[in-house]
């Protein structure tokens, strides 16, 4: 029987993770960034939707700074600041995401690789105060030089922390006020991972599509100065799980389920005698659920996305374009197909933020 959709305002938030490969092995611009994010945009066109690219900012700055000596730095780092202006000028928003361990990335020019594999900075918490604002000064600053000259008015408002790891708020607090960032698009309701690279709880974050906040992301805060646009998540029955195992591998074997980007990603090791604040949380690890993206879409699971937005009215999609195969995007283009067909949901996640502010105000 074909899914029907409810008739109730659906709201869809794309978000992408704009890197590298974060571990030994960074893989190249062409094929982590550069292509698979032509493909999105050539969707995203088609269909007329909006989407938000957070730009690892800090592997602009590690550009920069080999530029000096490597032209190909010097070429990589146009080529990507020629596709920001694209995405700006498709429609789409352009934030910051901050990776800190790229300041004790290396590089390879043979290759024209970076290696980081030293996880000792990985989160913004590990950094000290000074560090701390230098790095979060030369992100806002590097995007700004980017974008400024050809976008004077353009406002640089929303954020995503790397790993999702935006606690303790108090390291970021200051940084919100001082550059006006205003959104943060890091939280995932119920999710948790303590690992010696990533390191958050959100087992006791409200299950809102978006709420105001002030000093806690896991707090709610009428008229506070900050608004969370959070994260979707996705409870798998176990037969959903073995079905989409076995098409995962037939279509590897075909050629189909083969990620864009070349690189090897960080490896994070869980540490264990740390629990969440909550009995409700899910370990990111856990196989029964999983944060939607594109990269997990397929066609074993394409009801259940159609379905919880049609059921929630919002589903938010946190991917990256380095994961993306050539069936995530022939997937993609199918799930676009059947939401679009029925209704336009709204993809601009600001007037996504005002909608649902306003029904948390006057329900």
């Amino acid at each position: 029987m074909p899914f029907e959709y409810v008739k109730m305002k659906q709201h869809l938030v794309f978000t992408f993770d704009y890197e590298l490969f974060l571990g030994k092995k960074s893989g190249r611009p062409e094929d982590c960034i550069l292509h698979p994010t032509e493909r999105i945009r050539y969707l995203m066109k088609r269909y007329g939707a909006k989407a938000i690219f957070f730009v690892d900012t800090t592997y602009l700055s590690a550009l920069k700074k080999y530029s000096k000596s490597y032209p190909a730095c010097d070429h990589d780092f146009n080529k990507i600041a020629l596709q920001i202006h694209q995405l700006i000028d498709d429609g789409h928003y352009v934030y910051p995401h901050i990776h800190p361990h790229w300041e004790d990335a290396t590089y390879d020019p043979i290759s024209k690789e970076f290696d980081l594999s030293n996880v000792g900075k990985y989160r913004f918490n590990m950094l000290n105060k000074h560090q701390q604002e230098d790095v979060f000064g030369a992100s806002m600053r590097i995007l700004a030089d980017i974008i400024k000259p050809n976008k004077p008015d353009y406002k640089i408002q929303a954020f995503r922390a790397g790993g999702w790891s935006v606690q303790p708020f108090s390291d970021f607090k200051p940084y919100f006020l001082k550059y006006g960032i205003r959104f943060d698009m890091s939280v995932v309701p119920r999710l948790y991972q303590f690992s010696n690279a990533q390191y958050f709880d959100y087992s006791n974050a409200p299950e809102r599509p978006v709420y105001s906040f002030e000093d806690d992301v896991c707090q709610t805060a009428e008229n506070g100065p900050f608004i969370e646009v959070s994260g979707s998540i996705i409870f798998l029955p176990k037969w959903v799980r073995w079905l989409n195992r076995g098409h995962r591998k037939l279509l590897y074997k075909l050629g189909y389920d083969r990620d864009y980007g070349k690189g090897i990603g960080q490896q994070s090791k869980e540490q264990r005698g740390f629990n969440p604040v909550s009995d409700n949380g899910i370990n990111l690890f856990d196989r029964t659920h999983e944060v939607t993206s594109i990269e997990n879409l397929s066609s074993v699971k394409m009801r259940i996305y159609q379905e919880k937005l049609a059921q929630e009215g919002y589903l938010h999609l946190v991917s990256h374009p380095k994961m993306l195969s050539k069936h995530n995007f022939f997937i993609l283009d199918r799930f676009l197909h059947n939401v679009f067909k029925n209704d336009t949901p709204e993809t601009d996640y600001l007037k996504t933020a005002d909608w649902f502010l306003a029904m948390n105000t006057h329900p």
